[in-house]
């Protein structure tokens, strides 16, 4: 069903438009030739309707290739962190199935150890140079194959298994490209990473959507050190739309020197947008910072398309296209006004993978209840005021407190440890890791085994050492004391 829509989508989009990276231009066309070629190489090499194959791939038309040859055959793209651990991939990995890699050669291996540690039967394939055969006859596929695998986390345990089928995936890029109104004569550019749901549906849905361009960028630099080159190539291909969380335009905001004059609209996302972002942005692009709203099991939610930004730079905007949203009572000190924003729309997933618990939690009466906390103004717009649930949100990331702190008590001289998110002003909170020694133990210790076994942002920014963590009777941890310690 992807492949079919991405054949009329290409159809209607000018021969202009396509996939950009650096100075290299492919047009829809030969995308499309080459999507049908590698479907039919993968199909030979025996990946079929409903195997699961990892992506570690950067942002690249290779990504794009890889996830829309995979979308032909019924497959499921499942793309992979590459700041993940491999512990953190296995484990991922393991409670999906695996049938294949596909991997950039600097990943090799990385991919590599993935199969050996989860399925030795699993094959590696190397982009670009995946395995092409001639075009031939894909298969109709309905509506509610699965298409997409991401991973959410929750309040306990590993991150949980988020599939989208092929009709809420089409749903998605319809109203998202809507919602911004992205016109065939776009130029996208795409920084952020394909794990996240908004770098991967930006990437390979949206901007396509409506016959616009994508301009892939990643740098082996971190970016505060290949900003530069970004605001390049920014200028250089005219860019018109980005997105990105607000860690990262603090970061590209502060280079000096030209910026880009041709962008018309940026858009945040990932992590509640702080005023002083707004301002930057404004006066660094000339642009007002539009916030878009949505999540791994819901997608694109809403975006603030405002005419008064001004008045509203706080909103996340009104629920888009499809997608219904209500406030469910909750006790908080915010006032009666705040409720816990439930979502429906078409690109909603239908439930976490085998995790009936989970899915009891999550849904009312067929209504996701997304953890954050909102109030509704007189038009309709959407303000989150903060969570209901234990993530941490880290420059966009959703970070389990309980997963690090699980990590942490691997060391025997922890007696307890507590972590918990502080205010930051460029990352949204910073993790501070309240720990209560058994035996001696430096801070530096404690940070060498986190960065061992957790994503770069999963660690602690900081240790506190405390004589106790704050404990009810019945010895349950008091999160909300935390941060008076």
């Amino acid at each position: 069903m992807i492949h079919d829509n991405l054949l009329a989508l290409t159809a209607r989009a000018p021969l202009t438009s396509g996939l950009r990276q650096g100075d290299t231009f492919t047009p829809y066309a030969a995308l499309l030739e080459r999507i049908a070629r590698t479907a039919a190489g993968l199909a030979d090499r025996g990946v079929a309707r409903g195997d699961v194959v990892a992506l570690l791939l950067p942002n690249s038309p290779d990504l794009f290739v890889a996830a829309h040859a995979l979308f032909a055959l019924g497959a499921i793209a499942m793309p992979l962190s590459p700041a993940a651990t491999p512990a953190e991939r296995a484990a991922l990995a393991a409670k999906t199935g695996l049938r294949a890699v596909i991997a950039a050669p600097a990943a090799r291996a990385a991919a590599e150890a993935l199969v050996a540690d989860v399925d030795l039967t699993a094959t590696v394939f190397l982009a670009p140079h995946l395995p092409e055969c001639p075009a031939r006859t894909l298969p109709k596929l309905p509506a509610d194959t699965p298409a997409l695998y991401l991973f959410s986390s929750g309040s306990t345990g590993l991150p949980k298994v988020v599939p989208h089928t092929h009709g809420e995936l089409i749903a998605d890029g319809v109203r998202t490209s809507t919602a911004w109104d992205l016109q065939p004569d776009d130029i996208a550019v795409n920084i952020l990473p394909p794990n996240f749901a908004m770098g991967f549906m930006l990437g390979a849905f949206d901007v396509v959507a409506r016959g616009a361009t994508t301009l892939y960028w990643n740098d082996t630099l971190p970016l505060a050190l290949s900003r530069g080159k970004l605001l390049a190539q920014m200028q250089a291909h005219k860019v018109t739309f980005m997105g990105a969380v607000p860690a990262m335009y603090d970061i590209i905001a502060a280079q000096r020197g030209e910026t880009p004059t041709s962008l018309r609209l940026a858009f945040s996302g990932g992590a509640a947008l702080k005023r002083p972002t707004f301002e930057t942005v404004k006066a660094k692009f000339g642009v007002a910072l539009r916030q878009a709203y949505g999540s791994t099991e819901a997608i694109m939610v809403s975006h603030n398309n405002s005419a008064d930004i001004e008045a509203s730079w706080d909103s996340v905007g009104r629920p888009a296209g499809d997608a219904q949203v209500r406030l469910a009572p909750v006790a908080t000190d915010l006032g009666p006004e705040t409720g816990e924003l439930e979502i429906k729309s078409s690109s909603l997933m239908r439930g976490y993978l085998g995790d009936a618990p989970a899915n009891a939690q999550a849904f009312d009466g067929g209504w996701f209840r997304s953890g954050d906390l909102a109030t509704l103004d007189a038009e309709g717009r959407i303000v989150i005021r903060g969570r209901t649930k234990l993530l941490i949100e880290v420059s966009g990331y959703k970070i389990d407190p309980i997963e690090v702190e699980e990590t942490l008590t691997g060391l025997t001289a922890i007696s307890d440890v507590a972590v918990a998110g502080l205010p930051d002003s460029r990352a949204g909170n910073r993790l501070v890791a309240y720990v209560v020694k058994g035996a001696d133990i430096s801070a530096d210790e404690i940070l060498r085994h986190a960065r061992s076994r957790l994503s770069v942002q999963k660690v602690p920014a900081e240790i506190a050492f405390v004589e106790a963590l704050p404990r009810s009777s019945t010895g349950k941890l008091l999160r909300a004391r935390l941060k008076d310690l």
